[in-house]
C-alpha cells in the first residue's frame, strides 16, 4: 500500500505494530537457541552461565536457564533497536507477541517449586526487569552518541564522585573501580543472573 496508516491508525498504533514484529524475532531466536541446544545468543556466548547451586533441582535449573535465554533474546532486540525498550514500557499487555512473551516466561516458572503466588510475581519481576533495565540502558546509549565526547564526560563523572568525602561515602569511594569492568551487556546481564537467582532460592521452600 502507498500508505503505513493503511495498517495503523497512527503513530502508536504503527510503534506497537512494530515492537510486536521485534518481540516475535526474540521469541523465535530464542526457539532457534532450544534447537540448537545453545543457552544464549551470540552475543552472549562468551559470557558465564547462570551459576546455580547444587540445592536447586534439575527442572527448575533448565527453567531458569528457558527464562535467561528468553531475556537475553529481548536485549539483543533493544540493542539493535534503542527505542523498543522504552515502547515496551508503554505497550498494552494485550499484543499478541507482548502476552506469548509473558507466557512463555510463565510456562518456565510453573516447572519450578513456587507456588501459583509467587509465580505470579516471578514473572512481572523478571519482565519488568527486561524492559525496565533495557529502557535504562538503552537510554544511556542514546544519551553518550548525543555527546561529543562520552568518555571524557564520563571520567569527569568519576572524578566528581572520587572527589566527594570518603568518611561519608565509603561505598561510593569502593565500588569506582568497578565502572571500568562493565559495559551495557555486562551491566544487564549481571543484574538478570541476581534477578534469576532471586527466585532460584525461593524455589527451595
Amino acid at each position: 500500500m502507498a500508505s503505513l496508516y493503511w495498517y495503523a491508525s497512527g503513530k502508536d498504533e504503527l510503534m506497537a505494530i512494530v515492537a510486536d514484529e521485534l518481540l516475535g524475532r526474540a521469541l523465535d531466536e530464542a526457539d532457534d537457541l532450544i534447537a540448537a541446544n545453545e543457552s544464549a545468543p551470540t552475543m552472549f556466548a562468551d559470557y558465564p552461565d547462570l551459576d546455580t547451586d547444587p540445592a536447586t533441582s534439575s527442572v527448575t535449573v533448565e527453567a531458569l536457564r528457558d527464562v535467561r535465554r528468553l531475556v537475553l533474546c529481548l536485549f539483543v532486540q533493544m540493542i539493535e533497536h534503542r527505542w523498543l525498550a522504552g515502547q515496551l514500557i508503554k505497550a498494552g499487555p494485550d499484543e499478541p507477541n507482548s502476552l506469548t512473551y509473558w507466557e512463555r516466561i510463565g510456562q518456565a516458572l510453573q516447572r519450578t517449586e513456587l507456588d501459583l503466588t509467587t509465580q505470579f510475581h516471578s514473572s512481572l519481576a523478571v519482565v519488568n526487569y527486561a524492559s525496565g533495565m533495557g529502557a535504562e540502558v538503552s537510554q544511556g546509549a542514546i544519551d553518550r552518541e548525543a555527546m561529543d565526547d562520552a568518555d571524557a564526560e564520563f571520567a569527569e563523572q568519576i572524578d566528581r564522585w572520587a572527589s566527594v568525602d570518603e568518611e561519608d561515602f565509603p561505598f561510593v569511594h569502593s565500588v569506582l573501580g568497578e565502572f571500568s569492568k562493565f559495559d551495557e551487556k555486562s551491566e544487564f546481564i549481571v543484574g538478570l543472573h541476581l534477578v534469576l537467582s532471586g527466585i532460584e532460592r525461593l524455589t527451595w521452600g
